[in-house]
């Protein structure tokens, strides 16, 4: 019997589990589920929505509660300046759910680490997590360029609610639990001027929550002086490192064009060296499994680079951005988007003279006669392609096939086995866009999530369609449900900087 595979898809809050033996959907995970929402973060965060929302800032208008109804009631009497009074219902403000923007697996397909938008439950917002090889730590690393470990042990694991209680603040400490307070008081202060000033500093102390006290067991192993975008642990055992003990490395890339190789715990502090030669930030790091010495990186440059990260030796250098043009003339000389309310293609050629690699993922298949073959698969933000490249041993890449998909790809990742490769779809916008919308009239992508198999017969990856309908026909209520959703609640750009952001990562020039 044939050992049962998972495939975890994230949709805004949700995390949807199927069989990808035939695509059923097996369960839904909310990022609200079994979560205990600490009492004076929401009233915080209610207050915060409820002064930034417009209609509350109007210094002509009064708002009274009414005395029938007390400070609970829906409604409140509005004075006008003229004297004139009307009822206007007061809206509670409405506190959004997480999004997922990272999940990682461990290798049993056992248990899987999820990681949201939010910024509550870590000392700062979470942007890439990882295992590390024994799967006893996961490491997450924030948008701040720190790297924390957690323990991981799945026999300890609590599988009811997840509190988020803070602990209490030591005595003497109260100035911590309630921010910081000016040193200048009423004694001290005489000007009405700075008096005035005095008064908002008070009332700016008091709409901060107290810090956060992490009520879990976490370490902060190293840091960035720049935003940290993607990590990867690596062990590399005595006979891939000349003879040396077996030893572990983290991985990190940043935005400041760096790659770090630090050492594994617990001497994380300890910095191995660089690899140095992007020009511009870097998203995505990929170490294949079959040559854990190989790193593959790519960002915002028009290559990819190959490495031996463990000597900083740049091997190799792949031009992406001239194969995306290469396919945006092809497809658009084809007749596949003519159903799908194309860009003009001027427009479409203007637009990515710069590039953003936003999936990088290895895999390793065996043809029909049992020849041996490697892969790297390259999603670039705003593409409707997966790129292939067969690797050699020694780091060269070559492009095997530009496959093209319904709609632009956003994620992409490979099956434990590496002979299926899932992709997720941008049902959103139209291909080769990244901010317009698709017009509703018009033809729309069948599915957004796409999968893709290697067949050993043909030697090709081939849409696996059978597999990707099944998939589509489980989702379909769910996808109608997310797109009727963002639809109403996304507008234009606010969508966009959902699905891509790379972009932001590029620090802009004087000229622009």
């Amino acid at each position: 019997m044939s050992p049962l595979f998972f495939l975890l898809a994230a949709s805004r809050a949700s995390v949807h589990v199927f069989s990808t033996a035939d695509g059923t959907l097996l369960s839904t995970w909310r990022s609200t589920q079994n979560h205990a929402v600490d009492p004076e973060l929401m009233k915080f965060l209610e207050k915060r929505a409820e002064d930034q929302d417009p209609s509350n800032r109007s210094t002509k208008r009064q708002k009274k509660a009414s005395p029938d109804t007390g400070s609970d009631s829906s409604s409140a009497e509005i004075v006008t300046e003229n004297g004139q009074s009307r009822t206007r219902k007061s809206n509670k403000a409405k506190i959004s759910e997480p999004n997922v923007v990272n999940l990682v697996g461990t290798s049993d397909g056992q248990f899987v680490a999820v990681v949201t938008d939010e910024d509550k439950s870590m000392p700062k917002r979470p942007c890439a997590v990882t295992f590390t090889p024994d799967e006893k730590t996961i490491l997450c690393g924030d948008k701040y360029g720190d790297v924390y470990a957690l323990p991981f042990n799945p026999a300890g694991i609590d599988t009811g609610s997840v509190s988020q209680s803070r602990a209490k603040p030591d005595e003497g400490h109260e100035s911590q639990a309630t921010g910081h307070f000016p040193s200048a008081s009423s004694r001290t202060v005489h000007t009405l001027r700075n008096q005035v000033a005095l008064k908002h500093q008070l009332k700016s102390v008091n709409k901060k929550p107290p810090p956060k006290t992490l009520a879990f067991e976490h370490q902060l192993l190293l840091g960035h002086v720049s935003l940290l975008t993607d990590i990867e642990c690596i062990t590399i055992s005595a006979e891939d490192s000349a003879n040396r003990p077996s030893r572990t490395y983290i991985l990190t890339g940043d935005r400041d064009e760096h790659i770090r190789v630090s050492r594994g715990m617990p001497q994380a502090h300890i910095i191995e060296g660089f690899c140095l030669g992007h020009d511009h930030f870097v998203s995505k790091l990929c170490v294949p499994s079959w040559n854990p010495r190989l790193l593959i990186s790519g960002g915002g440059d028009d290559h990819l680079l190959v490495w031996d990260w463990t000597a900083g030796h740049l091997l190799h250098r792949v031009n992406v951005q001239r194969l995306v043009l290469n396919h945006i003339n092809h497809r658009y000389a084809s007749s596949e988007l003519l159903d799908h309310d194309p860009m003009d293609q001027k427009t479409v050629l203007a637009n990515y003279t710069k590039i953003a690699v936003c999936g990088l993922c290895p895999a390793e298949v065996r043809s029909a006669v049992g020849e041996l073959r490697r892969y790297i698969a390259v999603a670039v933000e705003g593409i409707p392609a997966i790129f292939l490249f067969n690797i050699a041993d020694n780091g060269a890449m070559q492009q095997e096939a530009a496959i093209s998909t319904e709609g632009n790809v956003i994620g992409i990742t490979v099956s434990k086995n590496q002979d299926d490769i899932a992709y997720a779809i941008d049902t959103k916008h139209k291909q080769f866009s990244q901010s317009q919308l698709v017009d509703m009239d018009r033809r729309m992508p069948n599915a957004s999530i796409g999968i893709m198999s290697y067949s050993a017969m043909t030697g090709n990856w081939e849409h696996n369609v059978d597999l990707q309908q099944a998939i589509h026909l489980a989702t379909r209520n769910l996808s109608s449900h997310v797109h009727q959703t963002m639809g109403s609640k996304l507008k234009g750009h606010d969508s966009a900087g959902l699905l891509y952001g790379l972009e932001n990562l590029r620090k802009r020039s004087q000229d622009e």
